[in-house]
Order: structure tokens, then sequence, then C-alpha cells
């Protein structure tokens, strides 16, 4: 990660048109926030993921609302261990992309995101976006093909 810490990297905004349908590798699911909602096991291992992820617990409860759909992967033993947020007021907006530690390295977040990005080609949507700290570079821009808006 170099001399600068997680909580002073750049965070960078980046920006892609979902032009044609991308193979997914992992098997993902891709649900309404009702549907979500109703399996209470799920919504507290999300939330325990935020919990120990992030330390912006509070931007979450802020983008709550407005997301719509969300995409989710699971272990062989069906339990939730990665997840993305997707809001959709006119074009789409993916929102906390996190895959559990000990599920880490295995294409999961790309298969994520590449998933919300091909439910956005479905849907005609002219654009998706995501916020992200400059050590994720490789996944948006080389894996996910999203370009950065106003690089540093």
């Amino acid at each position: 990660m170099g001399a600068q810490s997680m909580s002073d990297e750049a965070t960078l905004h980046y920006f892609r048109q979902p032009s044609s349908q991308q193979a997914v590798r992992l098997p993902i699911e891709f649900v309404t926030v009702q549907h979500f909602t109703a399996a209470e096991k799920d919504c507290l291992c999300l939330w325990d993921m935020v919990a120990t992820q992030f330390r912006t617990r509070s931007k979450f409860l802020m983008i709550w609302p407005h997301v719509r759909y969300l995409c989710l992967h699971r272990t062989a033993a069906g339990e939730l261990d990665g997840f993305a947020l997707v809001s959709t007021p006119l074009n789409w907006q993916i929102d906390y992309v996190v895959v559990h530690p000990q599920s880490r390295g295995q294409g999961i977040a790309s298969a994520l995101v590449q998933t919300a990005l091909n439910e956005a080609h479905r849907a005609k949507t002219p654009y998706v976006m995501l916020t992200s700290r400059d050590g994720l570079r490789a996944l948006y821009e080389g894996e996910c093909g999203f370009r950065v808006v106003n690089p540093p």
C-alpha cells in the first residue's frame, strides 16, 4: 500500500458505460433490497462485514435508503461472504463492494462488480459510477473496465 495508510489513501471516482454482457466466473445472486431484507441472517452478516471492514458506518446508513439491489456471493456452505450495493436513481452507483477477509483473492469482488455491470447493461443504464480508494485501481480499472474521472 506504500507510504499512505488506508485512511490517508486518495479517493477516486470511477465511471463506466455498460456496453455489453461480460462473462462472470463465479455464481453471483442479483436481488432486490426487499428480497434481501427478508433473510435476517443475511442482514446480520452484511452488517457485521460493514462494521468490521469499514470505519464509515455512518456513510453506510446514509447510503442504505437509496440501495435498490444487491449482488451477493456465498460460500459452498451457503454463507454470505461478499456483496455489493447498487443504488439506481437513473444511473447506477455501486457502493460497498465487500468480501470477507477469508474469501479474498478468489475473484469475488470483480464478479460482484461485473454482475452489477451486466444488470445495468440489461436495464439499458447509461453509466455506472463508483468511488473507491486508490489501492483498488487494478480491480476497478483493470479487471472491471472502469476509468477514473478527473485523475489526481
